[in-house]
């Protein structure tokens, strides 16, 4: 179990407790010294070469390029960077803790919040004076500088207006008037904290300039809605129907009546009184991957022949970008759904510690694992292997059982 009030050297020595109740989602927080330890795991020219992959997702923004602010979509190639001007343009690459094991073991540092919320690693490297404009995001996010020195300069969402600069791909604000109480510059280590929707420009100070944006995910409740919605949709039941019952305070027949809105109201308000279909669209939606293409499910052959492999003590690991949450159920406290990837299983809740074993180490041996412990330990081993929430890193090909 966490203790939420022992002191964290990401937070600076801040306990959790005091980083949640007067920090997170309310004001930014500036942390001096925050990563220690830590060996950058990429030189920009290892980024930029991650940025010519085609299954990476990268981005360059160069401030006086062919036109203001102009963005160019990866996947690059050598001709791209050799015709970069000398200064003034920005690389970022987006989940990177999905291929870099030593940038996803920085993003588990950030686990005194919820492992489910965390999205992704964004890297971003910039020439003296990078920068992608001023701009804010509508999640929380830390801003880890590992390399060089950025100059962050932030302004709280009463004090800019939501006006962009027009005829340019990027949102970049129009009206980013700085102010001295929120202006630093980070060196290697530090760290910047800012809630949703807080307004930052983050300019490179020389050619080292590297920063890490430790991202959170954050669905709108419009998406939430629709999501629910069709959840809902699933179970449908032509009986239910709009029959307000008739109302004395009608004045005239043409008159919807707010008691028929209050009919509807309540009967909304009871259809989404499901925690449990809330759960599993949460559930669902945090731990979808962030590219699902890289993690189909197995298939019976194939889980068959790794469940085989965990028993006779294979190493298995959980990969970085693997996403698994849980949830006590409602309506059967006997339960919980274990969700991986984006699909789900429900268990005993007695699978709680073993699910928490799974998500709080990287690397298993499951040969002294007894599976007669519990009818369900069997099925969810097996899930979180189709799932790709469990994989195996060797193989004995050897082993006369599996020819």
């Amino acid at each position: 179990m966490f203790d939420i009030h022992t002191p964290l050297s990401i937070l600076g020595g801040m306990t959790a407790d005091t980083f949640m109740n007067e920090y997170w989602q309310k004001k930014p927080l500036l942390i001096r010294a925050g990563l220690t330890d830590f060996e950058v795991p990429l030189d920009a020219n290892e980024l930029a070469g991650m940025a010519m992959e085609e299954e990476v997702e990268s981005r360059i923004v160069i401030e006086n390029g062919d036109t203001p602010w102009q963005l160019l979509q990866g996947p690059f190639n050598e001709d791209t960077f050799a015709t970069l001007p000398e200064q003034e343009w920005t690389l970022l690459v987006q989940a990177v803790d999905h291929w870099i094991p030593e940038v996803q073991a920085l993003k588990e540092g950030f686990q005194f919040l919820p492992s489910w919320r965390l999205d992704d690693v964004m890297i971003s490297y910039a020439t003296t004076g990078g920068s992608v404009g001023p701009h804010y995001d509508q999640y929380d996010v830390f801003l880890v500088q590992v390399a060089g020195k950025r100059r962050w300069q932030v302004l709280a969402p009463k004090d800019y207006q939501d006006s962009a600069i027009a005829g340019i791909d990027l949102h970049i604000l129009d009206n980013f008037n700085a102010k001295p109480d929120m202006d630093w510059i980070l060196e290697a280590g530090d760290i910047l904290y800012l809630p949703p929707n807080y307004a930052h420009n983050g300019r490179a100070e020389d050619d080292d300039c590297m920063t890490y944006s430790v991202g959170f995910r954050a669905p709108s409740l419009q998406d939430a809605l629709t999501g629910v919605r069709d959840k809902l949709c699933e179970q449908i039941n032509e009986k239910q129907r709009f029959a307000a019952p008739e109302t004395e305070k009608r004045e005239h027949n043409a008159e919807i009546h707010a008691d028929d809105i209050a009919y509807l109201q309540q009967k909304l308000s009871q259809m989404l009184e499901q925690p449990d279909l809330l759960a599993e669209w949460l559930g669902q939606t945090m731990s979808e991957s962030k590219y699902p293409e890289y993690h189909p499910p197995l298939n019976k052959t194939e889980v068959d022949q790794a469940f085989h492999h965990a028993i006779q003590g294979h190493t298995f690991i959980r990969p970085g970008d693997a996403r698994i949450c849980y949830y006590l159920q409602q309506t059967d406290t006997h339960q919980i759904k274990v969700f991986c990837n984006g699909e789900y299983i429900v268990v005993d809740k007695e699978m709680i510690s073993f699910v928490q074993a799974i998500c709080d180490q990287s690397e298993f041996d499951f040969s002294g694992l007894d599976l007669n412990l519990h009818i369900d330990l069997t099925p969810l081993v097996r899930f979180f292997i189709r799932q790709q929430g469990l994989i195996e890193v060797t193989a004995n090909e050897t082993d006369e059982d599996t020819k």
